[in-house]
């Protein structure tokens, strides 16, 4: 098996009697086990009368099995024990997902095991997960990115299955019994849950012997009771679906243009990646690239280059342009310019250096990559194991080890206007059709051959380059000796106004690096119009810098420009060799004065947009989204700001920059494979950028005190009608005792929550509960969205648990000890990367835990907390003893139903009226 030459985890590959494959992957570096299991079947394998099937398939085998009869036991067992488990149906495959504690991960396993080999599909739970599922149905009405995606099914081959309807519904259910839906269960599992079809991949510290004992005690001796069905697909496109224009009217403000080329699999090349260098060529963002003359035009903002719908006998590649007002007019222009540039590369071929660069970037990024989650990595894996050999499990992804420049420039033989399918998405097209499902307008109009001819002549004066060797890529990245006295950061700056501080890793060992620098404003107190243009500042930054060094993100160099609640942060992370002074040279650009004039527009419009839009979010994030605006001093309503943004010009924003610097206080942190000489070399530097500007002290951060007010109800009022709440609880204080029980009453509470809202109750699919902290104070959340329960219905439902929950808490003494355990797994799990370990570190500085010792304490008082503790806290909450309680909904409700609330339904009087917290 390749894999990276740092890559020192130990690896077993398993390929059982019975067909089945089995991965497992030691790494001592986890304190948790993550497993996922794939089986090679989706929505493509829905029996044509009973779409949705797959999906039913894979919520059914979670309530209950021969071994654990009980409907979600194997999700309650986990959450008790400080895991959590999940499922996905996709196109050809169907995915269980969890991960689990060291001294569980056993335990798991046999119930994944009986979960996926002998389920019930008790007939009493079928119409029950029916709801379920169409309550994750209506969900999605409003969901873009669905609502695209049925249009995208409506116009290919009906005969290929991806044109099926994946989710189900109550329709697609309602012509069978309870009885023959079992039987289409039964019959579906029997087909392809069988061990030859199944690849399981098990990432955990524990011994790999041992893991196989434990897998052949139990995998191994399943068998297959069948052969599997064959499964051989028709084309995705008829000739019919292709050299199209479909239009589509989307929810909110979009504008796009989505150029899709018709391409069979070239998964059979993925040693040579020819697709890669493609995407590679067609998005670069650079001098003479296709976007720079689209931009220039003020025809487009932004293009990506090579996503797409990919099956095994199908892929799509897609050139994703966002357009602007003036692009609409101008699509056969756009797309004239597209087939220019590909001419160009036909005609230049494809340099060998080229592919080599590409090889080097896909190379460093696979040694140097940062590890995914257990869990995600054991889900990609379990997968890949049907789409690679044994040898390239872990390098298919990253490899390119046959250079081929003949290939891709094959495949742009491919690129014709024939093979092309034009998707515009825009509010003002015209549609002759709806989509079914989610309702969306669109219309298919084929493209005459007139039209078709015009996209290869190329008129227009183009003056197109491919890009120059990256300057930035660092061939052999160097590993700098290391210190242990700065594995914990030390401040090598502490005067008025600036503080630095240093850190060098000597755990993870990679030549990479993150530094931090926030800028705190006191301007940012002027309010909601000097917030909206240091907004507009930041994005109008940002486009002229994304464009300056697209080649150093390219090379794994990279930086984040973004606003914040006291002012603004810059933040570089990536290879260590030139970092430093790339984040110096962006710092002096900061204050360098920009020329905006020509973007102004198009960033303008792009951010009214995203404000707008905003009113089209799902219930809950709209919800949320009002939470927080309530809450924390500096955050303002989307529209507000939008109205502020409407007469903003370029002058509004040079002054804006000049107010945010006029007087400011600066913190950073360099952490990573950096020598005590360069992070002093560069801290001079930013003493003497600090030293030119005034001083100023941090802002504080205001945070809404509702603990000594009535209950407040908050009506939001957005265009989603689905019936939405979230309750949430102000803690009484900020300290570390009353953060661990929030934190624990939380844990304690999200699995019943759960279990006794979506599941026996069936109120909706959206249900949840979470422990959500406003500028470090503590705070409990629940939340319930439903498609057919009202407001009042749903807040009831909350207090109803919560009393219940309290009158049966002595029940939940048997799990005390690991409930708090798995809290202290949580908080105390080990950094999986660098940068996971730079910003613990950053956030305890932000925290001011200066001594990083915040971790310790929460442990220590975790330890020390007894169950009769944690029932008084509830018993407080739950009688509202010194906690604040806000309802935010988004239906009529009348506040005197709750016994003393108060109903404030304006936001600015709320703040305007509202006592602050600073933090």
């Amino acid at each position: 098996m390749l894999k990276s030459i740092y890559d020192n985890r130990q690896f077993k590959y398993l390929n059982l009697d019975n067909g089945m494959r089995i991965f497992l992957i030691q790494d001592v570096n986890y304190e948790k086990s993550a497993c996922a299991l794939s089986v090679n079947s989706g929505h493509f394998n829905d029996p044509d009368d009973c779409h949705g099937l797959s999906h039913l398939l894979e919520h059914m085998l979670f309530l209950g099995n021969n071994t654990f009869v009980e409907p979600n036991e194997f999700v309650t067992y986990l959450s008790s024990m400080g895991g959590h488990i999940n499922a996905l149906t996709g196109t050809e495959y169907t995915s269980y997902f969890l991960d689990s504690t060291k001294e569980t991960e056993v335990q798991a396993i046999k119930r994944l095991y009986s979960m996926t080999t002998s389920p019930i599909f008790a007939e009493s739970l079928i119409s029950e997960e029916i709801k379920a599922i169409d309550a994750e149905f209506s969900l999605k009405q409003k969901d873009e990115i669905r609502r695209l995606y049925q249009v995208h099914k409506e116009t290919c081959n009906p005969l290929h299955p991806f044109s099926k309807f994946s989710v189900g519904n109550k329709h697609t259910f309602s012509s069978f019994s309870a009885k023959q839906l079992k039987n289409k269960l039964q019959k579906l599992h029997q087909q392809f849950y069988q061990p030859q079809n199944i690849c399981l991949c098990w990432i955990s510290p524990t011994d790999l012997d041992l893991r196989k004992d434990i897998i052949m005690q139990g995998f191994a001796s399943w068998k297959n009771t069948c052969n599997l069905p064959s499964q051989k697909f028709p084309p995705l496109y008829l000739t019919e679906n292709l050299a199209i224009k479909i239009s589509i009217k989307p929810l909110q403000k979009a504008q796009r243009l989505i150029i899709s080329f018709a391409l069979p699999n070239p998964k059979v090349h993925f040693r040579s990646k020819p697709l890669s260098i493609l995407s590679h060529l067609l998005g670069d963002e650079g001098e003479n690239s296709l976007l720079e003359f689209l931009k220039n035009k003020g025809w487009a903002t932004s293009l990506n280059a090579g996503g797409g719908i990919e099956g095994k006998n199908f892929r799509d590649f897609n050139i994703n342009i966002q357009l602007t007002e003036q692009g609409i007019q101008y699509i056969t222009d756009i797309i004239n310019a597209l087939f220019s540039f590909i001419d160009m590369i036909k005609k230049n071929g494809i340099e060998l250096w080229r592919i080599k660069e590409l090889a080097t970037i896909k190379q460093q990024e696979w040694d140097y990559s940062e590890p995914e989650k257990p869990i995600d990595q054991a889900l990609h894996i379990s997968q890949s194991m049907f789409e690679y050999s044994e040898e390239y499990v872990l390098a298919g992804d990253f490899v390119i080890d046959d250079i081929r420049p003949n290939l891709p420039i094959k495949l742009l033989e491919l690129f014709k206007p024939e093979h092309m399918r034009i998707k515009l998405i825009h509010p003002d097209v015209s549609t002759s059709q709806i989509a079914n499902w989610y309702h969306t307008p669109y219309q298919v109009e084929k493209i005459d051959k007139k039209t078709l001819g015009a996209y290869t002549t190329f008129d227009l004066d183009f003056k197109f380059n491919l890009a120059q060797p990256n300057p930035f890529i660092i061939e052999q990245p160097k590993i700098q000796s290391n210190h242990i006295t700065f594995d914990v950061p030390k401040p090598i700056v502490q005067q008025t106004g600036l503080n630095l501080w240093y850190g060098q890793d000597n755990k993870f060992k990679q030549p990479k690096g993150d530094c931090f620098l926030t800028f705190d404003c006191a301007a940012v107190n002027e309010g909601i119009e000097l917030v909206s243009a240091k907004r507009l500042w930041i994005g109008l930054l940002n486009e002229k810098l994304n464009k300056r060094y697209y080649q150093a993100e390219l090379a794994g160099m990279n930086f984040h420009f973004y606003p914040h609640q006291g002012g603004f942060s810059l933040q570089t992370n990536g290879f260590s060799g030139n970092q430093l002074a790339f984040c110096s040279k962006l710092l002096t650009q900061i204050v360098f004065h920009e020329d905006f004039t020509q973007s102004f527009k198009q960033i303008k419009n792009r951010q009214l947009a995203g404000l707008s839009n905003a009113l089209l979010n799902k219930p809950i994030n709209s919800l949320f989204s009002r939470l927080a605006v309530l809450m924390q001093q500096h955050n303002y309503l989307p529209l507000d700001m939008a109205k502020v943004l409407q007469n903003m010009a370029p002058e509004d924003i040079y002054q804006t920059k000049i107010k945010l610097l006029s007087q400011f206080h600066l913190e950073g942190l360099m952490y990573g494979n950096w020598n005590q000489s360069e992070a002093t070399n560069i801290s001079h530097k930013i003493k003497e950028f600090r030293n030119n500007h005034s001083i100023g002290a941090k802002v504080n951060r205001g945070v809404a005190d509702i603990r000594q007010q009535p209950t407040i109800t908050h009506k939001v009022q957005y265009q989603h009608q689905e019936p939405a709440v979230v309750i949430y609880f102000q803690a009484p204080d900020p300290s570390p005792e009353t953060v661990a029980l929030t934190i624990l009453t939380e844990q304690l509470v999200a699995s019943p929550f759960f279990n006794e809202i979506r599941t026996e109750q069936q109120l909706g699919y959206l249900v949840g509960s979470g422990y959500i902290p406003y500028n470090s104070h503590p705070g409990l959340a629940f939340y319930i969205q439903s498609p057919h329960t009202e407001v009042p219905q749903l807040i009831l439902a909350i207090y109803n648990f919560l009393e219940k929950i309290m009158a049966q808490i002595d029940q939940y003494k048997d799990i005390w000890q690991s409930l708090k355990q798995g809290v202290i797994k949580q908080i105390t799990e080990k950094d999986s990367s660098l940068s996971m370990k730079s910003r613990r570190f950053w956030m305890a500085i932000g925290n001011k835990d200066y001594n990083f010792s915040q971790t310790d304490k929460m442990v220590q008082i975790i330890s020390d907390l007894d169950m009769a503790s944690l029932k008084k806290f509830l018993s407080k909450l739950v009688n509202r003893d010194g906690f604040g309680e806000i309802i935010l909904h988004n239906s009529d409700l009348n506040a005197a139903i709750i016994e003393g609330a108060e109903s404030q339904d304006d936001p600015r009087e709320f703040k305007s009226r509202c006592c602050y917290l600073t933090y």
